[in-house]
């Protein structure tokens, strides 16, 4: 039996040396692996230059650009309120909103005309007597001349033994009363332009107590200006009207302000992008506000209404709470043409958004997600990564103005890259002229 194992051995044993000698020999080659491309996949758009203007967001409550204040002029009985002197109306141009009690006031305008009256009559009465004295006094000197002559003729007569002494005494005596006639009648004369003007003096006060007179008469009717929109009322039938007393309140309702507040960087933004700010005299900036533009744009619910705006002016003076800077735009309202289906109109008191844009430039523009801090990745021409550091200048619509070196037609990186590092090859997205499957154009080392 032992003999028989031993045997069987030694073939069993050459049987599978064979069977392992052509398994190795018959086992077929492993399959090779190429070499792996690392380049990294990107998407890209070429740089260019677009002109861009910045746009700001700011926040304000309207107000009307005109407020009036019906203040009592002169005091009395209020007599006449109309009907519809009511908060929140609107009444027109010219409406006679009150009326106070005007017989005070007619009376003395009544006073104040007699008055003048009179000092007319006394200033015509002083010129009238002042030609009687005028023509007397030529009449008187005429006599004069004539008495002169008289005594004269006298003085020869006597000389000549013709007359007497008496006769010639007489004479003169009648001479000089004459003089003296034609003195006092000058005299009269020479005080009649003092007395003419104290009589204008008079007549000017008289003439200003009526003026007067009648401006008070007239501040008895309050009449709006212009059309409004009543704001507030303080006065009642049968209340009597002190002296500078405020009755009614209206607001102006063609034109409406905002005051949005604007952080002072957007402000820098807005004014770094004017191409040139003129200056006056006095060498005072003095920017050109139409070249910006505006709008103004409210939210309620599902409501959105824009307004065009105009900016006017910049306010005098900076937040102290927020550190912001008070624009006041101005928007034109037509009520004559407004109807229930139209933009709704500006009330006092809404709260608004206020955009302002400033005026477009040559920039370049990136979009948001292209931007990683402060840096942005450029496909250089050799395929290979380039990471550059820029100034962010300033964000609309999800695209961002940059500053930097930068030259026209080199390829923005859009998408991001982790790790990033500078000198990385890149392989971007194309189009096949032939075909709309998208190909990979692989450049940079393979490995």
């Amino acid at each position: 039996m032992t003999l028989n194992r031993k045997f069987f051995f030694f073939p069993a044993l050459a049987v599978g040396i064979v069977v392992l000698i052509l398994a190795v020999k018959m086992r077929p080659d492993l399959p090779l692996k190429p070499a792996e491309n690392r380049a990294r996949l990107v998407e890209t758009m070429p740089l260019e230059l677009k002109a861009i203007a910045p746009e700001v967001t700011g926040f304000g409550k309207v107000e009307p650009k005109v407020e009036w204040k019906a203040i009592a002029e002169v005091s009395g009985k209020l007599v006449f309120r109309h009907p519809d002197l009511e908060k929140g109306k609107v009444l027109s141009e010219g409406t006679e909103i009150l009326r106070i009690d005007p017989l005070d006031y007619e009376l003395k305008l009544a006073q104040a005309e007699a008055q003048l009256s009179s000092n007319r009559t006394q200033l015509a009465k002083l010129n009238q007597e002042e030609k009687n004295l005028q023509a007397s006094l030529k009449i008187e000197e005429h006599r004069l001349a004539i008495s002169k002559k008289e005594l004269e003729r006298k003085q020869n007569l006597k000389k000549r033994g013709l007359t007497s002494q008496s006769d010639l005494d007489q004479q003169n005596q009648s001479y000089l009363s004459q003089q003296k006639v034609v003195l006092e009648l000058n005299n009269q004369l020479s005080l009649y332009p003092d007395e003419r003007e104290v009589l204008l003096a008079q007549l000017h006060v008289s003439e200003a107590q009526v003026a007067e007179a009648k401006r008070s008469l007239e501040k008895t009717l309050i009449r709006l200006p212009r059309s409004m929109r009543i704001a507030e009322v303080d006065i009642e039938d049968n209340q009597v009207v002190n002296l500078q007393q405020t009755m009614v309140v209206a607001h102006g309702i063609e034109t409406m302000e905002v005051e949005a507040q604007f952080s002072i960087h957007d402000m820098q933004t807005i004014a770094a992008s004017l191409a040139q700010i003129p200056r006056n005299a006095a060498g005072i900036p003095q920017p050109d506000m139409a070249e910006l533009k505006a709008n103004i744009e409210l939210k309620s619910g599902n409501l959105t209404a824009r307004w065009p705006a105009r900016i006017s002016r910049l306010s005098e003076t900076v937040d102290p709470n927020q550190a912001t800077v008070g624009v006041i735009l101005e928007v034109d309202q037509d009520y004559a043409h407004f109807s229930p289906g139209d933009t709704p109109l500006l009330v006092n008191g809404m709260f608004v958004e206020a955009q302002v844009e400033g005026q477009a430039n040559p920039s370049w523009v990136i979009p948001e997600r292209a931007l990683h801090g402060d840096k942005v990745y450029i496909k250089g021409v050799d395929g290979r990564l380039q990471i550059r550091t820029v100034q962010v200048i300033y964000r609309r619509d999800n695209q961002v103005v940059i500053d930097g070196e930068f030259e026209q037609g080199e390829l923005l990186i859009l998408n991001d890259l982790l790790p990033a590092l500078d000198g990385m090859a890149l392989k971007t997205k194309g189009i096949s002229p032939n075909t709309d499957v998208m190909e990979t154009e692989e450049k940079g080392d393979h490995e």
